[in-house]
């Protein structure tokens, strides 16, 4: 079974939040990266799922949370 991965706009970020810049993702995270901004909920591969791993939030356009089940 794929990982699903959300991301979903934040207006704050919290201080204890590990924040991952969208230069800092691998290749295959970042291809990924603007359909996960659009899409409520995507299925992706387990290496791009790793890529997010460590983060809570990434800064892209804005700040997202990151959710992966």
């Amino acid at each position: 079974m794929s990982p699903r991965l959300t991301l979903e706009p934040v207006d704050t970020v919290p201080s204890d939040s590990q924040v991952c810049h969208y230069d800092e993702l691998s290749e295959d995270a970042k291809e990924e990266l603007p359909l996960l901004t659009v899409s409520d909920d995507v299925c992706v591969d387990g290496s791009i799922a790793n890529g997010f791993q460590n983060c809570d939030l990434v800064k892209y356009t804005d700040y997202y949370e990151v959710s992966v089940v």
